[in-house]
């Protein structure tokens, strides 16, 4: 073999190494990426149950603030973009781990609170291979605890009752 025959060898061999080393370089971004998601996906989860069993029974802010968010503030998360409030379900369960018809009235029938955040669709960006797909649901359930009543008169959020 002559040299003039084996000239763009190395360009061909770049671009075969190359491509499957950036297609694993952006993977292993991804998958951090999705480790990321994750882990904000099931810390959302106990934060709405942790929060849920110390405030007053459905108080409009427990979903905000299980997503990093501001009390009185509304639209996205601001730590995990597509994260909504319309994703995170709670539930006031009984003994028997039923529902509670109408936990307002019946407050004293709650024994633990049930939070979940399912519906969550993430979006891969590795190159040529975009696709999207449905996290499993999170779900945390805790004890219930004052649900928003304190001896010192304040309510959830340092609010006066």
């Amino acid at each position: 073999m002559n040299i003039r025959s084996q000239s763009g060898l190395h360009t061909v061999e770049f671009a075969l190494v190359g491509a499957m080393f950036f297609i694993l370089l952006f993977a292993a971004i991804e998958f951090g990426r999705l480790l990321f998601v994750w882990n904000t996906l099931d810390e959302t989860s106990r934060r709405a149950a942790r929060v849920a069993v110390v405030c007053p029974v459905e108080h409009s802010a427990i979903r905000r603030v299980a997503m990093f968010d501001e009390p009185t503030s509304s639209g996205n998360s601001p730590i995990l973009r597509d994260l909504h409030e319309g994703l995170i379900d709670l539930d006031y369960l009984n003994e028997t781990g039923g529902e509670v018809a109408d936990p307002a009235t019946n407050y004293l029938d709650i024994a633990f609170v049930r939070s979940e955040v399912s519906g969550f669709r993430h979006q891969l960006i590795i190159p040529f291979f975009f696709q999207e797909f449905e996290l499993p649901p999170f779900i945390t359930v805790l004890p219930r605890e004052s649900l928003g009543v304190s001896p010192e008169g304040t309510g959830c959020f340092g609010t006066v009752s």
